[in-house]
């Protein structure tokens, strides 16, 4: 994980955070607190609190933000006038690490521990009072002024605030504009032109429930959702660090996913084969290897496999799938309780190591001098398996051949051992009698029934912010990883309950759910031009939409998409280069030299750690190293310069203009409109036209070439970028 940009927020940046968590507070746990702590402070110096660091010590502050030149800890690390740790210098890439984080900001949550009074333990009933944590409502339907208004109870709900407030909902997009949204938003796809036409033939009152069921029903949305998934399940295809690593069938776990939600599998159901896959009941051998290839989500995070302490290792390993189980599915910041009791959410160390004993007691690791992941061989058909046939593997979960309760790791060291403690789950969140763990399996079961409870506080409440996020930019709560005390409470608390109500009474059916939100007055809303008011400056209240930019993965897809390049090919693994997938040894990774040739969806791009493609790079995709629930969303000078010169734009915008001139269009006039269709969803302004007509008209040979500059200046066109 590469330390993130400085920034003015960087102390709110969840990636800043993330790398000062994984890369920074282990290091000084491990190899300063002993000597530089609350407990013994050698020259004047404690490390062990944010505050504390910067003051420094005899010598002065240790750190100076975004200064690493000019900060002693840095010096003392590389042995530079002091020498810390005294047993010897530290490997070049932790140095590395610290001078990065240094230079991004030395982000540091931690408070000045010596000035808080002993924390005398967490009051688990207590933090029950939070909202996050109290039973799932089943609230009734508010009365409106407006009865007209609502199309569905999400509107009601979202106008009783609206009115509440003194204000009213922005008058409805136009019918073009909705489509090119609800296209976008469902499929990550443009509306074509022949799409286009029929909706504004159709004024039936039931037009737009047309549009939503057939795109719905298209294999284009299990496509589009799954990648919004794929981002919280921190999906890549290398592990990551210095001897990067390709998961070779780890694209197995991704067309899962795509399939899955195509299928509208049952969420609990979801959640539940991708925990525990492995251990439920199959009728057959295609239903074994679907569970089987769901548990790749606890094998697919980005992993240190050079690490020689494999004890170190291993709890690593298991560090990081709370993480991603906790920020995931529970919108909760587990990893924080690994070294204490949580500082700010009800999550006692205990907790935190009653979860990490089910995932000790499960096996994702290969020991060997490098240790590798685990992989399954797959069933095969009866009609295959007695045949002798390169049998598939996915990467697999399995219980480890001796069950384990976790002990505690003191200051989050696996070399300084407390007590064991029972495996179990979070107390804050058990709303009923826990789980009983049994003696001679992981617990992992048990785990996926706690999870998929319809009662459970979090669980359904967090899936479906996620789901309401993704269309609207914002999710009804604003930090959709962390659902804690640290967070902004729901803008709507009601109607975040009544969606949790609707996956859950609805058989947890995803596309319910979706369709409820896509129909909704709410979503057909204009966008919102006056400016913001100033008691709802984030227009919480939804009174209007807001502007959203395309993501990476969309942006690129509609360029194949208007190019007529995109091959619709579903599924299948992404990477064929032999030489990539045999990559296992010490020399520079073959992903650093990848070249990314293929024109399938964005989904099936390979999805390297150490290396992306240049435009997901530019355009904000997703940080495959952690859970990303809410992408950052940048407008900086390179965008522009990627649109303007990348050969990749270029090549679309030539294949786009070589297909307009095979229609048979009879005019130039024509093309104009018939281009501004495919790449805006909408026809030319008569400025538009008079000044792209008069670029193409007389090109004669040239026309490919003028056609090929309308393209690319479409493509790089705000209107093109965005979503109204």
């Amino acid at each position: 994980m590469c330390a993130p940009e400085s920034t003015a927020n960087g102390r709110d940046d969840p990636a800043s955070l993330e790398f000062f968590e994984s890369r920074i507070r282990p290091v000084l746990l491990e190899h300063c607190h002993e000597c530089h702590a609350a407990d013994e402070v050698n020259g004047g110096l404690r490390v062990d609190s944010g505050p504390a660091l910067l003051a420094g010590g005899d010598s002065g502050p240790a750190v100076a933000p975004g200064k690493p030149d000019e900060s002693l800890l840095l010096a003392a690390l590389r042995h530079d006038g002091f020498e810390m740790p005294p047993s010897g210098r530290l490997p070049d890439a932790v140095v590395a690490d610290f001078a990065a984080w240094i230079e991004a900001g030395a982000v540091d949550p931690r408070s000045d521990q010596a000035a808080l009074p002993r924390a005398a333990g967490i009051d688990i009933e207590a933090g029950r009072a939070h909202w996050a944590f109290q039973p799932i409502a089943r609230p009734l339907t508010p009365e409106v002024a407006d009865n007209a208004w609502p199309h569905n109870e999400i509107d009601a709900f979202v106008l009783a605030a609206l009115e509440a407030a003194g204000h009213q909902p922005a008058p409805d997009a136009q019918r073009l504009i909705w489509l090119r949204r609800v296209t976008f938003d469902l499929t990550g796809l443009p509306p074509t032109p022949e799409a286009m036409d029929a909706f504004l033939a159709d004024s039936s009152s039931e037009a737009e429930a047309t549009v939503v069921d057939r795109l719905l029903a298209s294999p284009q949305f299990g496509e589009r959702i799954a990648r919004h998934w794929l981002d919280i399940a921190r999906f890549a295809e290398s592990s990551g660090g210095g001897r990067s690593m390709v998961f070779q069938e780890a694209w197995r776990y991704r067309d899962y996913v795509i399939e899955a939600f195509n299928a509208d599998m049952p969420f609990d159901q979801f959640l539940t084969e991708q925990i525990a896959g492995d251990l439920l009941p199959a009728a057959g051998p295609e239903e074994e290897a679907r569970q089987l290839t769901a548990t790749g989500y606890l094998v697919l995070g980005a992993i240190n496999y050079e690490e020689q302490d494999k004890r170190h290792l291993e709890m690593d390993v298991v560090d990081e799938q709370l993480e991603t189980l906790g920020r995931g599915l529970l919108g909760m910041t587990l990893g924080c309780a690994r070294c204490h009791d949580h500082k700010f959410d009800p999550i006692p160390t205990d907790d935190y190591y009653a979860l990490a004993g089910i995932l000790r007691s499960t096996k994702t690791l290969k020991h060997s001098n490098v240790s590798s992941w685990t992989e399954r061989p797959l069933p095969m058909p009866p009609g295959l398996a007695a045949e002798e046939v390169a049998v598939p593997h996915a990467m697999a979960a399995k219980d480890a051949e001796t069950v384990v309760d976790c002990e505690i790791c003191i200051r989050g060291d696996v070399h300084n051992k407390g007590r064991a403690v029972p495996r179990g789950v979070l107390q804050v969140a058990t709303l009923g009698p826990a789980p009983t763990m049994p003696a001679a399996a992981s617990g992992r079961r048990e785990l996926a029934a706690w999870l998929t409870d319809p009662e459970h506080p979090l669980t359904s409440r967090v899936f479906v912010n996620r789901l309401w996020q993704q269309f609207f930019g914002r999710g009804l709560v604003a930090t959709p990883d962390n659902f804690g005390t640290t967070a902004a409470p729901p803008s709507h608390p009601a109607l975040l309950d009544h969606l949790a109500r609707r996956l859950t009474d609805g058989g947890w059916s995803t596309k319910n759910v979706v369709r409820a939100i896509a129909l909704s007055h709410t979503y057909r809303q204009a966008c919102r031009r006056s400016p913001p008011l100033e008691e709802d400056p984030d227009n919480a209240l939804l009174a209007g939409l807001h502007r959203r930019r395309l993501d990476a993965e969309s942006l690129r897809d509609a360029m194949l998409s208007v190019a007529g390049t995109l091959v619709s090919d579903l599924g299948g693994p992404g990477i064929s280069d032999p030489k990539v997938l045999a990559k296992a040894g010490s020399e520079t990774p073959s992903e650093y030299t990848f070249v990314f040739t293929d024109t399938r969806r964005s989904i099936y791009t390979p999805a390297f750690r150490n290396r992306r493609l240049e435009l997901f790079e530019v355009f904000d995709a997703a940080n495959p190293n952690a859970v990303v629930g809410r992408r950052p969303v940048s407008t900086v000078a390179p965008q522009a310069l990627y649109l303007l010169n990348s050969p990749f734009v270029m090549e679309q915008a030539s294949a786009a203009a070589t297909r307009l001139l095979a229609e048979p269009l009879g005019d130039p006039a024509a093309g104009v409109d018939r281009a501004f269709r495919q790449t805006l969803g909408r026809g030319p302004t008569a400025r538009e036209h008079e000044l792209v007509l008069a670029a193409v008209a007389g090109s004669g040979p040239d026309a490919i070439a003028a056609w090929a500059t309308v393209y690319q200046s479409l493509f790089g066109c705000i209107d093109f970028r965005t979503l109204e």
